[in-house]
């Protein structure tokens, strides 16, 4: 017979009437029936002639790995007492010491996974996006599956044939964008989004405390964040009056009220309530496709540099940098380009025959004819000409970094050409779908780009516009990597040592908790990132007034609707002097206060 554990791991009564757990008699009787000899192929054979009869729940095929090194050590155990009574005896101990070296050195994600009968269901998936996705979004998925088993009346068959059935519904009901079907149609629309309260509903779904609470908190987020920064700042600022002498006069006790608001109580307020909110949602990964066999047609990318061409070294080390980008990111569908502009100019400058833009140009040229064999990407240098900005009272290049990326958006879709200087192959550009920006300083690490570009293709993840209002609604229309801090920058002084914290690649990089991507499931972006061409030029063009924008990226981020793709990673320095890292955070502030106007109910 067959029952439920407190755990829920099913358990067996065997012929003598012991009762032991159901995956422990699988282990038992799949070495027994194969002399204790293990392979993955018999182990494959075996399991799937089971669950043609009884289905394996997911927890125990990766408990069978377990429960077989340990019936194999019983069985060591048991010979050796043979060999030791009597050394001449053969039993064949060897069998089972190499069988549990084979299990120990086994590819277990590829064996276990065709063998989840569940997930056979979600690769049906309509939107045909399950199969084509990466391991670690598959397991996402799969956990979710497990979970809603274990809180409902339905087994992990019935809960995945319900989200299929839902998305194929979905399917059958097709809306004006077809962006909303794609989304509806997947089976992570079911497991992830908003597709879930309807699900909870077909299985009967009932959540424990901690799953409602988390649940609360993602569709409440502003009831629980700002009451309680305001809560807490309140407790922060009675904790200083209260130990403040009794002979404090009214208006002291004013002042340092407004002196700990002001300074440390709000700030120590915010920290508090981060850690809670990271605490209470743990990190989750954005699904991704799974682009690393290659970029396809429809997701080409272009990977932009906006920058300032300084002098003859400098430009040289933009080109070398670009050319590393490349190396660690080869693929026929992922370009590289610097958009550049000359420093500004109180007097009018003349554009024509500069040397820097010309070397610049050579070195592009060059870089396209080395690795032009190779057909796995090119190269372009696109200049703008510096105009006259009346507010500045300089001619620089238009709106800098973020007048760049626009000109560029323009140039792609064929409108506006403001780059008097291109090399390059053009005819590409117009098939570009996705753009990765990054600071001249910033490092692509080896694959990022195709997992970047996989986590923006993904259906839950595409952008969908609200057109009366003129915003992304659901799905992203940028993603930000995490930013880590070069090794080389942090040599350079104490200062860069002591605040750039961890350094470095993390080649196990994983989702890292964001109070923000946690509890908004939106993140910040901070200029480094990709975002999709249409969407980006769609919710921005013509949106703000021109010279109004010093700190573009926190409000393009706002429209387009940024998220947070934790667990993959790009490398930029720190600065190296106390002065250069006043400049940053003192333009990051100016930029922040300037689009206050922004939170108001009438904006510019």
């Amino acid at each position: 017979g067959t029952f439920q554990s407190p755990h829920k791991i099913p358990q067996v009564r065997t012929r003598d009437g012991a009762v032991i757990s159901r995956i422990a008699a699988v282990a038992g009787d799949l070495l027994a029936a194969a002399g204790y000899k293990f392979s993955e192929s018999v182990f494959t054979i075996y399991v799937q002639a089971f669950q043609e009869i009884t289905v394996l729940k997911l927890a125990e095929l990766w408990m069978l790995i377990s429960v077989m090194k340990l019936v194999l050590l019983e069985q060591i155990a048991e010979r050796a007492s043979f060999l030791l009574a009597d050394p001449s005896a053969s039993d064949g101990i060897q069998y089972p010491v190499h069988s549990l070296q084979e299990i120990k050195e086994a590819n277990w994600k590829l064996t276990i996974e065709p063998l989840m009968l569940f997930d056979r269901v979600l690769r049906e998936d309509p939107a045909k996006a399950y199969a084509r996705m990466d391991y670690e979004s598959r397991e996402l998925y799969r956990r979710e599956i497990v979970n809603f088993a274990e809180h409902s009346d339905c087994d992990e068959m019935q809960v995945a044939s319900q989200v299929l059935a839902l998305a194929r519904q979905a399917q059958q009901e097709p809306h004006d964008d077809p962006r909303v079907t794609l989304r509806a149609s997947h089976v992570g629309s079911y497991l992830l989004a908003e597709g879930r309260d309807l699900l909870e509903q077909k299985i009967g779904f009932n959540p424990s405390f901690g799953q409602h609470l988390r649940t609360w908190l993602r569709n409440h987020p502003d009831d629980f964040y700002l009451p309680g920064i305001t809560v807490l700042t309140l407790l922060i600022v009675s904790g200083v009056v209260l130990v403040l002498p009794e002979a404090s006069t009214p208006l002291t006790l004013v002042f340092l009220s407004l002196l700990a608001v002001l300074l440390p109580g709000s700030q120590s307020a915010v920290q508090i309530m981060n850690y809670v909110a990271t605490w209470l949602l743990p990190a989750q990964i954005l699904p991704k496709l799974n682009f690393s066999e290659g970029l396809p047609t429809d997701c080409v990318t272009l990977v932009a540099i906006p920058t300032m061409l300084s002098n003859e070294n400098q430009v040289r080390t933009l080109a070398d940098a670009l050319e590393v980008r490349f190396l660690g990111n080869q693929d026929p569908n992922l370009h590289f380009a610097l958009l550049t502009d000359l420093p500004d100019s109180p007097s009018e400058p003349l554009e024509r025959d500069n040397p820097l833009v010309d070397l610049a140009g050579d070195l592009i040229r060059r870089l396209n004819e080395k690795y032009a064999a190779k057909k796995m990407g090119s190269f372009f240098l696109l200049h703008r000409h510096r105009i006259y900005n009346p507010r500045e009272r300089l001619w620089m290049g238009w709106e800098r970094k973020r007048g760049k990326l626009m000109d560029l958006n323009n140039l792609m879709r064929g409108q506006v050409d403001s780059f008097p200087v291109k090399v390059g192959n053009l005819s590409i550009l117009s098939e570009v779908r996705f753009v990765i920006t990054l600071d001249s300083d910033t490092e692509l690490p080896r694959g990022s780009a195709r997992r970047m570009v996989g986590a923006l293709a993904h259906p839950l993840n595409q952008a969908i516009i609200d057109r009366e209002r003129g915003i992304v609604v659901a799905g992203y229309g940028i993603l930000q990597p995490r930013v880590g801090v070069s090794v080389q920058s942090t040599a350079r002084s104490r200062l860069a040592t002591i605040y750039s914290g961890q350094t470095g690649l993390d080649i196990y990089t994983h989702a890292i908790s964001d109070v923000y991507q946690d509890l908004y499931g939106e993140g910040i972006f901070v200029g480094k990132g990709i975002y999709e061409v249409g969407t980006l030029h769609g919710v921005l063009h013509g949106r703000f007034p021109r010279n109004a924008l010093l700190s573009h990226d926190l409000i393009e981020g706002a429209y387009a609707r940024a998220g947070l793709v934790s667990d993959i990673e790009v490398i930029e320095d720190y600065p190296s002097h106390y002065s250069a890292h006043n400049r940053r955070k003192h333009r990051w502030m100016r930029g922040d206060w300037q689009i206050t106007g922004w939170l108001m109910p009438m904006v510019p």
